[in-house]
Order: C-alpha cells, then sequence, then structure tokens
C-alpha cells in the first residue's frame, strides 16, 4: 500500500511540473515534450514520468504521437465544439445560482472577482490567473449545486489551455477579462439570469478571439496543425 501512495505522489508530482509549464509558458503551444529533461527536472524515474504524460495526454493537455507528447494546439473547429458544450453547462449554473444563491455566497464571488482583478494590474502570470478564474468558477459551480459540472468543465479546459493562455498573456487582455467577470457578477448580483448567461458567452468568445490571435503572433503552430 505504501509504495502504491508513493508511486501515485511521485505522478502527480510530474503532473504538476509539466501543467505549471503549459500554463507559465515554458512549454510553448505545439512543442515536442522533451522526456528526459521531464526526468531529470522531477527526479522521477522514466516509468512514471511516462505513465504521468499519458494520464496528460487523456486529460487534453498533450497529444501523442509516434515521435512523443507535444503540447495541445486546438483548432477553431474543436474551440467551438467546446464553446457550444460550455455554454449549454454554463447557462444551467447561471439560471441555478440566480434562482439559490444566498447574500453570503454573492459576497464570496465578488472576493474572487477582486481576487482576479487585483492580479490583472500585474504582469501576466497565467497560472494564477487561471486559478484566480478557476476560483471565481468554481465558487460560481458550488452556490449553483452542480459540482458534477465542474469536472466537465475541467475536462473541457484542458483541451484548451494552450489556448487559454495565450490569451491572458495578450497585452491588456487580463484587464478586459476582469471587466468581463465584472459583467457577469453584477447581472448575477441583479438576479438577471438572461443578462448574466450573455455576458458568460461573451466572455468565454473574447478570449477564444484573444487566445487565437496571441498563438498567430508568436508564431507557433497554426490552430489545428500542431505536429505529432
Amino acid at each position: 500500500m505504501e509504495s502504491a501512495v508513493v508511486m501515485a505522489d511521485l505522478r502527480q508530482r510530474v503532473l504538476r511540473t509539466v501543467r505549471e509549464d503549459i500554463c507559465s509558458s515554458r512549454l510553448a503551444p505545439g512543442q515536442r515534450l522533451d522526456e528526459n529533461l521531464v526526468v531529470t527536472q522531477t527526479g522521477v524515474s522514466r516509468r512514471v514520468v511516462q505513465q504521468a504524460l499519458r494520464d496528460l495526454s487523456e486529460q487534453g493537455w498533450l497529444t501523442t504521437g509516434d515521435g512523443g507528447c507535444v503540447v495541445r494546439v486546438p483548432s477553431p473547429e474543436e474551440a467551438l465544439e467546446i464553446d457550444e458544450v460550455r455554454r449549454a453547462l454554463e447557462e444551467v449554473t447561471v439560471r441555478r445560482f440566480v434562482a439559490q444563491a444566498s447574500d453570503s455566497q454573492l459576497r464570496a464571488l465578488h472576493a474572487t472577482l477582486l481576487e482576479f482583478e487585483d492580479l490583472a494590474l500585474l504582469p501576466p502570470d497565467p497560472a494564477a490567473l487561471l486559478q484566480a478564474r478557476d476560483n471565481f468558477y468554481g465558487l460560481l459551480l458550488r452556490a449553483a449545486g452542480v459540482m458534477a459540472t465542474l469536472d466537465a468543465l475541467v475536462k473541457l479546459r484542458a483541451r484548451i489551455i494552450v489556448l487559454m493562455c495565450a490569451s491572458l498573456c495578450a497585452p491588456g487582455r487580463a484587464r478586459l477579462a476582469g471587466a468581463e467577470l465584472r459583467e457577469i457578477y453584477a447581472a448575477l448580483a441583479d438576479r438577471d439570469a438572461e443578462r448574466a448567461v450573455l455576458a458568460c458567452c461573451a466572455h468565454v468568445d473574447r478570449s477564444y478571439e484573444a487566445g487565437f490571435r496571441a498563438l498567430k503572433t508568436v508564431g507557433g503552430p497554426r490552430p489545428g496543425e500542431a505536429r505529432d
């Protein structure tokens, strides 16, 4: 049992390291992972690293081909498909939040908004910004009582994580994202479900647009052309 626990902990170390490298852009969109480097970086055996990389591929952070693992770059078509699913999930969440969230939960949501806005004033830190935005949405989901939706959204986000990081690193985008989250919060505070749904959709659409523009600017592989 102890051995299994240790192995699981080592695998989690690799998962955290690679995810952090992707979020911080130390691993660029479309970049092939150097397995030897991951072994050296984490101090974990090659077998455990390979298991962790398979997990990341299944979760959507990486794609796997004959040449190894590559940081996933979503295509516009994939983003559109994910967007359609997100819209449906978020609409249910928003309507339930408006119907049943308490005033204390609304105040807590406002605190997560302020956290994001404070970070948006600093030099871009995509990992911190993503966590702050996850805090906002996570509290929204918990207050709405749809925690199963959180698992679904986490899996969807992994498939477009490079897009989200590129978006938040674009000049001025973090502040605009903060303004969009404030629009969502304002609609929720007014208990206006229709306006909140529209604000959620606008936020995601603008994030995708900024992300794809940023990916083209940095000269990485074009969306849909990630190397296998």
